[in-house]
């Protein structure tokens, strides 16, 4: 039993929990999704192979597949759903199934939960003929998986640092090609490109130790392993 404040044992809405961040979904919450209680547009997808911070287990992991989690205010952790000022839940009537869990004076019902039975893109997406196709191959070609390993080889070998910088660098120019393509040709909205294929590889590739650089329309990996 995990007791963060022992002098209480109900929730006083003072929205601490969601301030710390949106929640991951499970397959319970797919009709809110499928209904617009949820629209894709405040979701974001964590995709199989990120760098994760793993809340109960308290470290960085791996994600092991999707993980959809809706967003935050901005560049603010804090759930887009609560009233900052009020510290109410917009959408408190058909919250998640995470949210409905979370007691903070006893997380074991959260601890249960977290990541069991997780909702996916698949699960959402997988009917929609052509646009899961195209997920899947974007998922192919930019596969955290072969970051990772590249990111690894970079460690122990520095030799391979033009291979594989070249080899991350075009997965970078495809992964911002087809955000900018889905959005000019009117497939998808800017707002729904961290859902359908999760955050841009420029954002996340600091999870390798890996920064994207521009200079003059070129792009510059900077490997922070090697500083």
């Amino acid at each position: 039993m995990d007791i963060s404040n022992p002098t209480h044992q109900t929730c006083r809405k003072c929205g601490t929990c969601c301030r710390k961040g949106g929640p991951a979904l499970h397959r319970e919450d797919r009709r809110l999704v499928m209904d617009g209680r949820i629209p894709a547009e405040a979701l974001y997808t964590i995709r199989t192979g990120e760098p994760v911070q793993d809340n109960v287990a308290g470290q960085r992991a791996y994600a092991q597949g999707d993980i959809i989690k809706i967003k935050g205010n901005g560049d603010d952790w804090c759930c887009r759903f609560l009233e900052d000022e009020t510290a109410r839940c917009t959408i408190y009537d058909h919250r998640p199934v995470e949210c409905r869990a979370l007691q903070c004076w006893d997380t074991r019902a959260i601890e249960a939960l977290y990541d069991r039975d997780r909702l996916t893109r698949q699960d959402l997406l997988g009917d929609v003929a052509g646009l899961w196709e195209l997920i899947e191959d974007h998922d192919r070609r930019c596969a955290y998986a072969t970051i990772r390993h590249q990111a690894e080889q970079l460690e122990s070998d520095p030799s391979r640092q033009t291979e594989a910088s070249n080899l991350i660098t075009d997965m970078v120019k495809y992964d911002e090609n087809l955000r900018k393509l889905l959005v000019e040709n009117g497939h998808a909205p800017e707002t729904m490109l961290d859902f359908l294929l999760g955050r841009p590889l420029t954002a996340t590739l600091n999870g390798f130790h890996i920064k994207v650089e521009r200079a003059g329309g070129q792009y510059r990996l900077v490997y922070s392993i090697f500083t």
